[in-house]
């Protein structure tokens, strides 16, 4: 699913208000100012997903940069709408140092890859 700008700023919009609508509650207010009553500092991260799909019967896929975007926007994306990244996979080099230390670990290491 290809999500252009009026798609993303409807999304973005949509978080401001599910914001809003939490920062706006007296009753969350009220149970927040009982926990730090009670001699507790408190932190509230509410988690949302959101699940969009077209109304159309085409099965677009979403591309990896949107789903850098939604998740940049603290919305989870279902991997089954994911287009394949076409980005070859990284190869990292392991040095003698580094094989020593995850042995230290007690991780075991396949040296021939």
């Amino acid at each position: 699913m290809q999500l252009d700008d009026r798609m993303k700023q409807l999304l973005r919009d949509l978080g401001h208000a599910i914001n809003d609508s939490v920062s706006d509650s007296e009753r969350i207010a009220e149970a927040i100012s009982s926990v730090r009553s009670a001699g507790f500092d408190i932190v509230l991260k509410l988690d949302a997903t959101i699940g969009l799909a077209r109304r159309s019967e085409q099965d677009a896929k979403m591309t990896p940069l949107d789903r850098r975007f939604l998740e940049s926007l603290h919305i989870r994306v279902d991997d089954e709408t994911l287009e394949e990244e076409t980005v070859a996979p990284r190869m990292v080099e392991i040095t003698a140092q580094d094989i020593k230390f995850l042995k230290s670990l007690k991780i075991s290491f396949d040296e021939e890859l």
